[in-house]
């Protein structure tokens, strides 16, 4: 079985926080009917459906036997990141036994100098965004799961080469304030370089900036457009999708999302396994574990997304070896 054809359910991580003071064991709030609050914190932007993302980690806490309405009690809240803050704190005067961030709303909550422990699941690279201190040790009071592998970016490349052998110019798309995007861009480059295609590099930092991207997109000739897998990039796939259709220009990411949106395809962690097999997070940290102790886990399930529909408006003929590791195809 290929890398991308091969199903991994191994215990990954999302973002959490357990309040100051769990001095009871979760084994008593099992066991005497007790119940243990969880807060969760998560972004709104673009088409991410993180209400699905937070019944992953019902599901998940239920396979620790965490059972909301039975010994556990979940608050949400959603928001953009600029509200992070203002909405962690209202959810922690709320006296949660773990806080649940998505991405980028850790960093709001890291903001408020908690000694909360929290657990996150962050899209860039937590050793820059400075939310540990290395990935083995994390020191402090945070830990979870990176999602960001550099080895997918080189196996987006060669998808595309295969669907379009004669592929030589790529746009790589991405947010330059990503923690960890300049390691993305060198990982790009040298694959590239492997497979004989040119990069050329497009910053986009708000919303406003695809509408300069575009046509310097166009005037550098690019045969299919790399998007970066943040919160921005998701925002703008539907975006994305049209102008890739409406120019004949394929466009590849990291998260099913993105091929949801109408875009050609995706490979990279399945975010809702991910988000259901890191309450395993939680639970260790309910049973007493410290987040210096637990070391950053990447994802170990992943997902190569196709849409097929796409595939077609583009005029693209998928090999049957890509349609045979397909996890999901959009018809």
């Amino acid at each position: 079985m290929t890398d991308i054809g091969r199903r991994q359910f191994v215990r990954d991580g999302l973002v959490f926080a357990a309040t100051a003071g769990v001095s009871a064991a979760p084994s008593v709030a099992r066991d005497t009917g007790s119940t243990t609050r969880i807060a969760w914190l998560a972004g709104n932007a673009g088409p991410l459906p993180t209400p699905a993302y937070l019944e992953a980690l019902r599901t998940g806490l239920g396979s620790w036997n965490w059972v909301e309405g039975r010994n556990l009690t979940i608050d949400a809240r959603w928001g953009e990141p600029a509200s992070a803050e203002r909405l962690a704190s209202e959810l922690l005067a709320l006296r949660p036994n773990v806080l649940v961030a998505q991405g980028a709303m850790v960093l709001g909550a890291r903001n408020l100098k908690t000694q909360i422990p929290i657990v996150f699941g962050f899209s860039g690279d937590p050793v820059e965004a400075k939310l540990v201190t290395s990935f083995s040790r994390p020191g402090g009071n945070l830990t979870g799961i990176a999602m960001q592998s550099l080895d997918l970016i080189g196996k987006r490349l060669e998808l595309l080469k295969e669907i379009m052998p004669s592929l030589a110019r790529v746009a790589i798309l991405a947010n330059p304030a990503h923690p960890g995007e300049q390691l993305e861009l060198q990982a790009s480059r040298r694959a590239a370089e492997k497979l004989g295609i040119t990069v050329s590099y497009f910053a986009v930092s708000s919303a406003r900036d695809f509408a300069t991207a575009w046509p310097a997109l166009l005037q550098a000739h690019a045969e299919a457009i790399v998007a970066f897998p943040d919160a921005l990039i998701m925002s703008q796939a539907r975006a994305i999708a049209i102008f890739a259709k409406q120019n004949g220009i394929p466009a590849v990411s990291g998260w099913s999302e993105f091929a949801d949106e109408g875009n050609l395809l995706t490979y990279g962690p399945n975010l809702r396994a991910t988000w259901e097999q890191a309450a395993g997070f939680v639970d260790r940290i309910l049973r007493g574990a410290r987040p210096a102790e637990l070391p950053v886990e990447q994802p170990s399930s992943f997902e190569l997304v196709v849409n097929q529909r796409t595939a077609t408006e583009l005029g693209l003929t998928l090999p049957a070896a890509i349609s045979m590791r397909t996890d999901r195809m959009i018809r």
